[in-house]
């Protein structure tokens, strides 16, 4: 899993940033870039519960092996949209296909895997691979775009997702036995036992602006490929230290806690990220959220794989990547509406 996941973050890192770059500079207005992320999380909203039956029958490792290919069929399609423009909406399906693939089986097999006593370290250091990768990452692709351009950046990324889905090819194949309906998928959603769950994933949403909008702001202030990936490495090498050990003390202290903490210091990074005008701007206000950010996500994704692994491990990853999903979807239609253009 942690070769898994290292492999597959490095290509991720390598081009994330930059994706909705690329649809900026192909002369996407920034609310056509958010129907394109409209048209990704509506799609996997929709699909989600259907795929997600899918995966209990192949298994988790062979779902998040074939999501791989889909991955690579939304970066080849990204990069037809600059010579045909209806690949704008075969990208997102492709996007969404290997979402509902890859996110229910990942989150299925760390219910399943991860030890309870040690379940936040655990977590903690799979985020802090992450991190690691996501300093060298950026620093690859804006390396790759300064010299080379977007067709070789996707390629290498590609590689690296075929090669991160091999590892997991070793690991015992886990099959779901649950059987869930796709109505009974929607219907948990609003079902009054799991509503403060649902709200609190919900609130993920906020990803999409940092997925979409910020690398966008960085690009116009900095607009240098290999610049911008240097200072999100930097803001990244901060971050890591905080992680790992934030894994080992969610397993000791109250999770509550540290969930409160970080919301007020992710919420004020919110509030003056606008103001940010200058590189250091940037690289200060990126570590903070970086950092607070990840003082809500360990503790609460321990605590969404203890309790998968109580009510059902595949049923409750669809649950809670509906539930992100659904916030990203509406953060993309409010933006979009605030008048991007």
């Amino acid at each position: 899993m942690y070769w898994s996941v290292g492999l597959m973050d490095l290509g991720i890192a390598a081009v994330i940033i930059f994706e909705p770059i690329f649809l900026f500079i192909q002369g996407y207005s920034l609310q056509w870039i958010m129907f394109f992320y409209i048209l990704v999380y509506g799609l996997y909203i929709l699909l989600l519960p259907f795929l997600g039956r899918m995966v209990g029958k192949i298994g988790y490792e062979h779902s998040i092996f074939y999501s791989q290919f889909f991955l690579i069929a939304y970066y080849i399609s990204l990069l037809a949209i600059s010579q045909w423009g209806f690949f704008f909406y075969i990208a997102p399906l492709m996007y969404a296909i290997q979402k509902s693939l890859y996110w229910p089986a990942y989150h299925a097999d760390m219910s399943v895997f991860s030890t309870e006593k040690q379940r936040g370290r655990e977590i903690g250091g799979l985020e802090t691979l992450s991190i690691i990768v996501y300093i060298i990452g950026p620093l690859i692709g804006g390396i790759i775009l300064k010299w080379a351009g977007f067709g070789l950046l996707f390629a290498v990324a590609s590689v690296l997702f075929i090669l991160s889905a091999l590892p997991l090819l070793r690991i015992r194949e886990v099959h779901s036995r649950q059987e869930f309906s796709y109505g009974g998928s929607f219907k948990k959603l609003i079902d009054k036992e799991h509503r403060r769950n649902f709200f609190a994933f919900l609130g993920f949403g906020e990803e999409l602006i940092v997925m979409a909008i910020w690398p966008i702001f960085i690009y116009v202030i900095l607009k240098d490929y290999l610049e911008i990936g240097s200072l999100v490495a930097v803001a990244t090498l901060v971050t890591s230290l905080l992680v790992l050990y934030l894994g080992k003390i969610s397993d000791k202290y109250s999770k509550d806690k540290i969930l409160k903490v970080g919301s007020i210091f992710y919420f004020l990074s919110w509030l003056i990220r606008g103001f940010a005008g200058r590189a250091w701007h940037i690289l200060s206000l990126d570590a903070v959220s970086r950092m607070s950010k990840e003082m809500i996500w360990v503790p609460m994704t321990a605590m969404m794989y203890g309790t998968g692994r109580r009510l059902g491990p595949l049923t409750h990853a669809v649950f809670f990547e509906q539930s992100l999903a659904i916030g990203k979807f509406v953060a993309a239609v409010l933006v979009s509406q605030g008048g991007c253009c």
